[in-house]
């Protein structure tokens, strides 16, 4: 099926929203593989209503989140930026659909523009990082064109503490 959401930069009053589609897809996809409070401690760090509030707004380095909408409830969130470490890669840090919207070739859409975004910043790949054991995202990039290229450690700031140390790196090499 696809999808005929309407893609659009997110804006401050959509932080809200964001958090809800950021904390029931995460919980959906990461709950057999953390601990319930590693997975919370992690949601209230990245996903707080302020802090997404805060980063609506784009900058140099970080695209803004952008929210994909049907009938006028966002259903999608991607963000994205340059990476810390490399100036020629651009990260997709953020890359969510709610539940209930999944299957729709919404993710399909929301990853479309981060690749666009990414391209006009002339940056030569995506990367995504991926929780280990997380097999729908890992068919999911294989199947837009990523390919596994290692680890890193993992950006959430709990390190073992219920969460593995590492996160797996899919990436796309890009056209400019």
């Amino acid at each position: 099926m696809t999808s005929s959401a309407f893609l659009r930069p997110a804006t401050t009053d959509d932080a809200a929203a964001i958090a809800d589609v950021c904390g029931r897809a995460a919980r959906q996809a990461y709950a057999p593989l953390v601990s319930p409070d590693y997975l919370e401690r992690v949601l209230g760090h990245f996903y707080g209503v302020e802090r997404l509030r805060r980063e609506t707004t784009p900058t140099s380095t970080w695209s803004g989140f952008t929210v994909a909408q049907e009938d006028r409830r966002v259903v999608g969130v991607a963000g994205s930026g340059r990476s810390s470490g490399h100036e020629a890669t651009w990260e997709l840090f953020v890359l969510y659909v709610a539940p209930d919207a999944q299957r729709r070739g919404i993710g399909r859409q929301l990853l479309e523009h981060v690749v666009a975004d990414a391209q006009r910043a002339s940056a030569l790949c995506l990367q995504a990082a991926v929780m280990p054991g997380n097999l729908q995202a890992m068919r999911f990039y294989e199947s837009c064109g990523f390919a596994a290229a290692g680890t890193r450690p993992i950006y959430a700031p709990h390190g073992e503490q219920g969460g593995p140390p590492e996160a797996l790196i899919y990436e796309r090499m890009l056209a400019i």
